[in-house]
């Protein structure tokens, strides 16, 4: 919570009092939509301006880049990554492009993080990628995520814990990821205590989970199966393939999978 967070996060203290979790390095990969503020979120997240914003429909993100920054002390790696249901891009080019997240973070990202604007009508769209992240990267990765809302500009006086109280939508996203959320207003690029407060809840993800998300959880068989899936699928519009997925499959992974230990 905000109480656990120092007044001043720029003041100077003493580094031994500091747990050792707290000065190690950190390595981010963003997810989300076209629009929803996620290049400009990894510029807030690094403080300087490293990735292209999404301000123009040219300038959209369809590789994965690395940036890296020392932010309060402490090696800091984002990982922008290409949108989800682009029209431009097929499922397949989108998942392999994806995949080179999981390795510019190695050996592993100690944070997945989803963005959303805070104000977005959730639709069954936007409820579907939090499932496709878990299609793709295996079922560990939603325990390594946090649900990122931006535009925190717009809350104005609203709490977004209200906010959820009446929208199921956003309580479902969050859910999905084990009730974690940050939000970010990115127009306020020097207000660092919204990262210093996000990069707390990365480390209380790394002390629960004990580290970071791992290439072996990565290499999982779920992902190879729904990789085959869209291999014998790739006639189909770009994107039906991962809902066709999703709607005819109760369960996509192979049924020897959950006995699969990671």
């Amino acid at each position: 919570s905000s109480d656990n967070v120092p007044r001043n996060p720029q003041q100077s203290v003493d580094i031994q009092n500091i747990p050792a979790a707290r000065l190690s390095s950190r390595r981010l990969v963003l997810l989300g939509k076209t629009g929803v503020g996620k290049s400009a979120a990894g510029n807030t997240i690094l403080g300087q301006r490293e990735f292209i914003s999404e301000g123009g429909k040219r300038s959209v993100t369809r590789e994965c880049s690395v940036a890296l920054a020392t932010v309060s002390g402490r090696k800091v790696s984002v990982v922008d990554t290409p949108p989800f249901f682009d029209t431009k891009m097929n499922p397949e080019a989108f998942m392999t492009e994806i995949m080179k997240s999981v390795y510019l973070s190695s050996p592993g990202p100690h944070a997945f993080l989803i963005v959303f604007p805070v104000s977005m009508r959730i639709t069954d769209q936007e409820l579907q990628i939090p499932q496709i992240t878990e299609m793709m990267f295996g079922e560990e990765v939603l325990k390594y995520s946090i649900i990122l809302f931006t535009y925190g500009d717009q809350l104005k006086t609203h709490d977004l814990e209200e906010i959820m109280k009446e929208n199921s939508g956003l309580r479902r996203l969050v859910n999905q990821c084990g009730g974690r959320y940050h939000v970010f207003n990115n127009k306020d690029l020097n207000n660092r205590e919204q990262v210093n407060d996000l990069l707390q809840k990365i480390d209380s993800i790394a002390q629960n989970r004990g580290g970071h998300y791992s290439n072996q959880m990565y290499e999982d068989k779920s992902f190879q199966f729904l990789e085959r899936k869209c291999e014998t699928m790739s006639i189909l519009e770009p994107w039906n393939v991962i809902t066709f997925t999703m709607h005819h499959n109760a369960d996509v992974r192979d049924p020897n999978i959950h006995t699969h230990s990671v």
